[in-house]
């Protein structure tokens, strides 16, 4: 019976959480972020030719076996569409929580006859869900049109076997899932400052910390997953401790 009645809470509170991250949505228009998305897609797409053809350009260069290792070239592809779209997200955050909490809107945010957590809730899993798959939809399409592309007109060394297309899937959700995580902490130390530049520069600084430490342990794949717990575990502390902040503010 208790189960039934906490299954019911739970049904009932996530309709509402999708309903006002629809509502959301039709407020905020997220043109401007397709657009970002989209031309970082593009710009993915184009840094994965042009480092796959530098073995081509330049044969003499010492590194040349590893510019077309496509291990490489992909571990490179998800480390730089991670910081692209952490950035993105935390923009996201800057504008849809720390914006309107620290200027009048909160006055008009807190009047809604809807629990201040189930809102801040729906603002927090927007720019999360919206940040992983983003980069999941971008990177994946653009990772696929260069499968095609390459098993037409090689360009890399190596070969497709289906472990490293498992390896390359994994990686990219484990780089997705950071940069959402990313972008949810920078957020809560952008309302922690009440302030948009510390919510962006806090993702620029997370996310060259974190590139500069995944592509040291490139050959050790235990540490992305581990990277990964850590960062998700950070999040959810962030978003508890920006509902408790949400809870004791008086406007």
């Amino acid at each position: 019976m208790i189960w039934k009645i906490f299954s019911l809470k739970l049904w009932r509170e996530g309709k509402e959480v999708i309903r006002l991250i629809t509502l959301e949505i039709k407020r905020c228009r997220l043109t401007t972020y397709h657009r970002a998305a989209s031309i970082g897609g593009i710009t993915m797409l184009g840094f994965l030719y042009f480092m796959a053809a530098i073995p081509w350009i330049d044969p003499t260069d010492t590194d040349i076996e590893l510019f077309a290792s496509y291990d490489f070239l992909f571990n490179l592809e998800h480390l730089l569409s991670m910081a692209i779209f952490s950035i993105m997200g935390a923009v996201m955050g800057a504008r849809f929580v720390v914006e309107e909490y620290a200027g009048e809107r909160a006055v008009l945010l807190f009047s809604y006859p809807i629990r201040r957590e189930m809102i801040l809730g729906a603002k927090l899993c927007l720019v999360f869900f919206y940040t992983l798959f983003a980069m999941l939809v971008w990177s994946a399409a653009t990772e696929i049109i260069f499968f095609v592309t390459e098993s037409l007109f090689p360009i890399g060394s190596g070969t497709f076997s289906w472990e490293r297309v498992l390896w390359i899937f994994l990686s990219l959700l484990c780089h997705s899932l950071i940069a959402g995580a990313v972008a949810i902490v920078s957020l809560w130390i952008g309302f922690l400052k009440k302030s948009v530049s510390a919510t962006i520069v806090a993702s620029v600084i997370t996310a060259t910390l974190l590139c500069q430490i995944l592509s040291a342990v490139f050959a050790f794949r235990q540490a992305l997953f581990i990277l990964s717990v850590v960062l998700a575990a950070a999040a959810i502390a962030a978003v508890k401790h920006l509902f408790y902040q949400i809870g004791k503010m008086e406007v």
